[in-house]
């Protein structure tokens, strides 16, 4: 294995740009297109490269937060609350590290999100609450605390806690479907 870390050697990108190939790469723009070797050591590098840094969240530093949503906000006008996890590297993507959104959701007795899907599958941990559920596919499923719960992408669900429960503060991790990762809708 080559130990010189240097770009100025066989194998690394090192060509050095011409007026002809400006114009070639202004063609190749005007196209959708570029050269890989305009790129490819930024894209390629010797050694990977972090996008996203260490972070540490903490429950109980959010959790009052996170309630806070529930008086701010209505289900109505939010459909779901949630506080999301951003990473200080990831800032423009809100995601907690790599390609994962990550957030905690609270929901109150008596409230319900109204049945969706999303292109991602969903993880959700259960931390408080009492008499929460869930909705799949039309099957109802009732929730405890430390419950794990997976979603299947593209599936129809719901969340909610019935009458007489607790708030339900549940984690939710959704891993970015590869389309959005591309930019698609």
């Amino acid at each position: 294995m080559n130990e010189n870390h240097s770009d100025d050697q066989y194998g690394r990108a090192r060509v050095q740009d011409s007026d002809e190939l400006k114009a070639y790469y202004k063609e190749l723009e005007n196209l959708g297109a570029g050269a890989l070797w305009t790129v490819a050591n930024d894209i390629e590098p010797w050694e990977p490269r972090a996008n996203s840094v260490p972070m540490l969240w903490k429950y109980d530093d959010l959790r009052e937060l996170v309630l806070k949503s529930s008086e701010l906000v209505t289900p109505e006008q939010a459909g779901r609350r949630v506080v999301y996890l951003v990473n200080d590297k990831r800032k423009d993507d809100v995601a907690a590290v790599g390609w994962l959104y990550t957030g905690i959701q609270v929901t109150r007795p008596g409230e319900f999100t109204s049945a969706h899907r999303h292109r991602a599958s969903a993880l959700r941990f259960i931390m408080e609450g009492e008499k929460g559920y869930t909705v799949v596919d039309g099957n109802k499923i009732m929730l405890e605390v430390n419950d794990f719960v997976i979603t299947p992408n593209s599936t129809w669900h719901e969340h909610g806690v019935e009458e007489g429960g607790k708030n339900l503060y549940l984690a939710r991790r959704t891993r970015y479907s590869f389309g959005e990762c591309l930019g698609s809708q």
